[in-house]
């Protein structure tokens, strides 16, 4: 009996001993940000984690383009649109619209992967004598400044957008739940210090392999911090960035023909950054829907396709038209004050003859003709006279999309762009000859005519604007460019009372409005200087 006891408290002592160690056993199947993130390969999938929220909801696989594409008065409502989308259509959008939240919290969580990754980088120390240090450090010092970038281009948004917001310089400033506002001025300086970092650091476009195609380039910092200069009035620190691009190391150029980028979408010099949606690996596997929130969810898979075709296109779901004031500004006098229609109407929008679009789509295989397209066996009547959206439709090779996949990339930066802000530069510092060829060059690549002169500031700026107007249309920009050029209220008001009779515009919306769900749960946001929206 004795030793039974024995060998059972044995037992015991052993069990004990046994169950301390299970539950110190490390779960090999449980990753944390500071054991996994510790090699090449694994940062390397931290900087791909960075982009992904440019597909995310409120960015580009959806909302970003109806966003911006609206309140610039690009595109206009159509009879299918509806619910949170319609209010920026009219300037109705309010803290609570759902889709100013999903831009906000996108752009929030851009910053929140850069700086993660920054801070994983940070206790990477590459082995100094190993087979691959070289390599590694040099990926150490590319991906610092990929980071830098994408931080820079969330935080631009996000000062351009809602004014003086929380920043987020590093990853612990991300756990103060309850932050005030950063005031704009120290918004853009943080902006201005990553972008000349990421300079240094970052590769140029013909230096990234083939399979890094997508990734921020120097150029790409260059450009954007330009635009950080412009968007402050810096014009004469924003020209000397955007001369360089135009000259070696550098090799950008036009692409022969828009319909190279926002057609066929080739790989072009034009390019400087884009969301990458056919180009990206893992592209389209998952579900063609996962821009309505599927993004990183098992449902989505990793599609980065984008819906804009599907959702712009007037053979699909035909949300959006052409704007009558996009339309409109494809006529204009030319220097000999005859009417004159710009070659890229055709190049933008589909239309009857007499509004001057592309009557002709799905050519490739046979002749059809948007005036007398046959639906049923009947003429198609419906849509004969409203003008539709050809940039970024592939309807030259493809009759329908039937899902919500285009591989278009969508341009973020593009060197037409460069060009025009360039020449605009050179026209606010009263520099006007030397914008003229920038505008021109622009201008011949549609075969439009050449100016001979831009005449005085005045009329240059006028000149300018314009052509940025009908050359970026359906690219998101028209709306910051109205707001820097502070003539959103006036421009929108006389555009939409032209067309509907109403002036929907307030001073206040410069500006989205902080989300009221941030506002609720960080209410030191509004015991701070009140904006236009409270």
């Amino acid at each position: 009996m004795k030793n039974k006891i024995i060998i059972l408290l044995l037992a015991i002592f052993a069990l004990a001993s046994c169950s301390e160690d299970v539950l110190n056993v490390k779960n090999e199947s449980s990753y944390e940000g500071s054991s996994y993130f510790t090699n090449a390969t694994t940062l390397t999938e931290a900087s791909n984690a960075m982009y992904a929220p440019l597909l995310f909801q409120g960015m580009f696989e959806r909302e970003g383009y109806y966003i911006f594409d609206l309140l610039g008065n690009d595109a206009d409502k159509n009879t299918p649109l509806t619910g949170g989308l319609l209010t920026f259509q009219n300037y109705t959008f309010s803290p609570v619209t759902e889709e100013v939240r999903y831009h906000f919290n996108s752009c929030y969580k851009m910053v929140l992967r850069a700086n993660f990754t920054l801070d994983a980088l940070s206790k990477w120390h590459p082995n100094p004598t190993g087979s691959t240090a070289v390599a590694d450090s040099t990926l150490k010092v590319r991906i610092t400044g990929e980071a830098e970038f994408i931080k820079s281009l969330a935080n631009f948004w996000l000062v351009t957008c809602y004014g003086d917001v929380p920043l987020k310089k590093t990853l612990a400033d991300h756990h103060i739940l309850q932050q005030g506002r950063t005031p704009k001025a120290e918004i853009w300086a943080d902006i201005e210090a990553n972008l000349k970092d990421a300079i240094t650091k970052l590769p140029l476009d013909q230096d990234y392999s083939a399979s890094d195609y997508g990734r921020a380039s120097k150029g790409a910092a260059v450009a954007l911090l330009g635009k950080t200069y412009l968007y402050q009035k810096k014009y004469t620190e924003a020209q000397a960035l955007f001369l360089s691009l135009t000259k070696a190391p550098y090799q950008y150029d036009l692409a022969p023909s828009l319909d190279d980028i926002f057609l066929r979408d080739t790989k072009t010099k034009e390019t400087l950054f884009a969301v990458m949606h056919g180009a990206w690996q893992g592209s389209g596997v998952g579900s063609a829907y996962a821009m309505f929130g599927g993004q990183e969810q098992q449902w989505g898979g990793t599609a980065t396709h984008t819906g804009r075709a599907e959702e712009y296109g007037f053979n699909d779901w035909w949300n959006v038209l052409v704007s009558k004031a996009l339309v409109n500004a494809y006529k204009y006098k030319d220097e000999s004050n005859n009417d004159y229609v710009d070659p890229r109407a055709k190049l933008t929008y589909y239309s009857n003859p007499a509004q001057k679009g592309d009557t002709a789509y799905f050519n490739e295989t046979t002749s059809y003709y948007f005036e007398i397209r046959m639906k049923d066996n009947k003429p198609d009547t419906v849509r004969r006279d409203v003008p539709s959206w050809r940039k970024y439709e592939m309807y030259e090779t493809r009759y329908s999309y039937g899902n919500p996949d285009s591989p278009i990339n969508t341009q973020l930066i593009r060197y037409a762009d460069v060009l025009l802000m360039l020449a605009e530069c050179y026209i606010e510092n009263n520099q006007v000859n030397s914008a003229l060829p920038l505008i021109n060059q622009v201008r011949a690549r549609s075969h439009a005519f050449q100016y001979s002169t831009l005449g005085d500031q005045s009329n240059a700026r006028t000149i300018l604007r314009h052509e940025r107007q009908i050359e970026l249309a359906g690219e998101q920009l028209r709306f910051f460019d109205l707001v820097r050029w502070g003539t959103l209220k006036q421009t929108i008001n006389a555009e939409k009372q032209a067309a509907y009779g109403t002036q929907p515009v307030q001073d206040k919306h410069v500006l989205l409005p902080i989300p009221q769900i941030e506002r609720d749960a960080n209410p030191v946001l509004d015991k701070q200087v009140k904006d236009n929206w409270n």
